[in-house]
């Protein structure tokens, strides 16, 4: 890391060859020399707040005998910069790695104050920290310290994002731009893994829920919104959770992050928040029975697998997957809908699931098909062939159902998608052998969890680059 200073020349030269100057702990770097002064004496330095490299702070010293058996390490590391990509990072280091457990830090985002302590550390770089001018984020820079730690408090603006990386010599602050669409106070106690949140994504809602009873919390500190996207924000009281719904006027992505005490969450078109979007298309519904067999309706076995069963794979914590369903119910959804819908949600993949039926009870085993007419090579490399045979070999390796092959057909959800896509037969629903197998919940449970490994490999062959 470059360290740079500019100083008052005559000042310095001049102390330096008149005024015996001693020549420890402060560094600084001129344009034409190293010089070295003492950090006690900070009146006569000058530095540069618009450095042609972006650093607008740098201290760097070497510190003086100190006492190790008192301190663990010295803070001797105070670096402020701009980056290309319009952040500022502050850099806080001491000159002994130290036990990361032991460094906190605190953050007051409503204030805009960022606390962060080093315990049993020594304060090399005095209380005297130069203000800053042209600074985007950081407003000010203070050190205090007493008899065992040292305490650094920075202020900043309170409308930026802030994240703070602990590494084993302090600690690394990235100040940025403010991109947030909610900011929501988080309970304290409340950890990321205890929110549950729920994609209602066909009324164009979602639901965080909270564990407790927190609605006076919110009371005193309203949830902030700043996407006009946004048309109601609700918080409610259920049981002993706290649910808070996100009304959007268009069908929209989201995600969140906790930093600090709040929770901010992002929301915008999916193609912008998720790295993997798929269609799953449970075949039939409502009025449209499918097939039937022994009283057993393809649209309600079709339902089971790819929706009941496969959300939990696609909507688990580890997914890298993102699943909007065609139908979420047993609702009648037209074809042409369907196959709308995987523009509408930015999708990448579509697939359909279906059962198969025929006159003669032989007919047996599972087909996958794609149309020709969207058969495009997609920029990622995969055509609705190639995602055809890749979902096909997987179901026939681990499925134990015969297999009748990769197929085409010019189906509507096919070859008027946007997309490549698939229409899986998963067996025949009058088969003599297939029935007992597709009405069977391992099976069926067996299945689901294929459909999305296979999908997952697919990305993971084929990634979006977003």
């Amino acid at each position: 890391m470059k360290r740079k200073f500019i100083i008052i020349l005559n000042l310095l030269l001049g102390a330096a060859l008149f005024g015996g100057v001693t020549l420890h702990p402060y560094t600084v770097s001129a344009e034409t020399a190293e010089i070295e002064t003492d950090s006690d004496d900070l009146e006569g330095v000058e530095y540069d707040s618009a450095d042609q490299n972006g650093v607008l702070l740098d201290i760097d010293i070497v510190p003086d005998e100190y006492d190790r058996k008192h301190y663990d390490a010295a803070l001797n590391t105070v670096y402020l910069e701009d980056t290309d990509d319009s952040q500022q990072v502050l850099s806080l280091y001491t000159d002994y790695s130290s036990d990361t457990d032991k460094l906190t830090w605190n953050a007051d985002e409503e204030k805009g104050i960022l606390t962060l302590v080093f315990p049993n550390t020594y304060n090399a770089v005095g209380e005297q920290i130069p203000a800053l001018t042209n600074s985007t984020y950081v407003k000010t820079i203070s050190v205090t310290s007493d008899s065992n730690n040292t305490t650094v408090t920075v202020t900043y603006q309170p409308e930026c994002m802030i994240s703070v990386e602990t590494e084993d010599v302090g600690f690394s602050i990235t100040f940025s731009k403010s991109s947030y669409s909610l900011r929501i106070r988080l309970p304290e106690g409340v950890t990321m893994e205890q929110i549950i949140d729920t994609d209602y994504y066909y009324n164009h809602k979602f639901v965080l829920q909270i564990p407790g009873k927190h609605k006076s919390l919110y009371d005193q500190y309203p949830i902030i919104r700043k996407n006009p996207v946004i048309t109601g924000v609700k918080v409610t009281q259920s049981g002993s959770n706290t649910k808070i719904t996100v009304s959007t006027s268009k069908l929209q992505g989201y995600k969140y992050t906790r930093q600090g005490d709040y929770l901010f969450v992002t929301i915008d078109r999916p193609r912008k928040i998720y790295k993997n979007i798929v269609v799953l298309d449970p075949g039939h519904g409502g009025k449209d029975f499918g097939a039937t067999n022994r009283g057993s309706k393809e649209k309600a076995i079709n339902f089971k697998i790819i929706y009941t069963l496969a959300r939990k794979y696609f909507d688990s914590p580890s997914s890298s997957v993102k699943a909007y369903w065609s139908r979420y119910n047993d609702k009648f959804i037209s074809l042409s809908e369907r196959a709308r819908f995987a523009a509408e949600v930015d999708a990448d993949l579509f697939v359909s699931l279906h059962m198969n039926s025929a006159s003669n009870r032989s007919a047996n085993g599972m087909e996958v098909y794609y149309a020709k007419s969207n058969n495009r090579v997609t920029d990622t490399g995969l055509s609705s062939q190639k995602l055809a045979r890749k979902m096909h070999d997987r179901l026939e390796n681990n499925l134990t159902i015969p297999s009748r092959g990769v197929k085409k057909a010019e189906f509507y959800v096919l070859r008027h998608n946007t997309v490549p896509s698939i229409l899986i037969e998963l067996g025949f629903i009058s088969g003599n052998r297939d029935y007992n197998k597709i009405t069977s919940p391992a099976y069926q449970k067996k299945t689901a969890q294929n459909i999305y490994e296979g999908v997952a490999d697919i990305f993971k062959a084929y990634p979006t680059g977003r």
